[in-house]
């Protein structure tokens, strides 16, 4: 699921480097990855998909201010 959603968002948004949507969907991983020992897998899965979703629509800005914040926070 996760390497498809990563070349999905390449198609969707055609700016999008392969590396750029990887960084997206690992930055949601982590950031949704507390929550899978809170509520479980389900609800993990669930969050991950609510972001994969947002990351398909909105604006290329707010994907761009996401992914600087994801390579902030992975030291890139």
């Amino acid at each position: 699921m996760f390497s498809e959603n990563v070349v999905n968002l390449t198609i969707v948004h055609p700016w999008m480097t392969f590396e750029e949507a990887h960084l997206l969907m690992k930055w949601s991983y982590f950031k949704n990855l507390p929550q899978r020992g809170k509520f479980g897998d389900n609800t993990f899965m669930t969050l991950m998909s609510i972001d994969y979703g947002m990351f398909q629509w909105q604006t290329k800005e707010w994907i761009e201010e996401r992914i600087e914040k994801a390579k902030k926070q992975f030291g890139m």
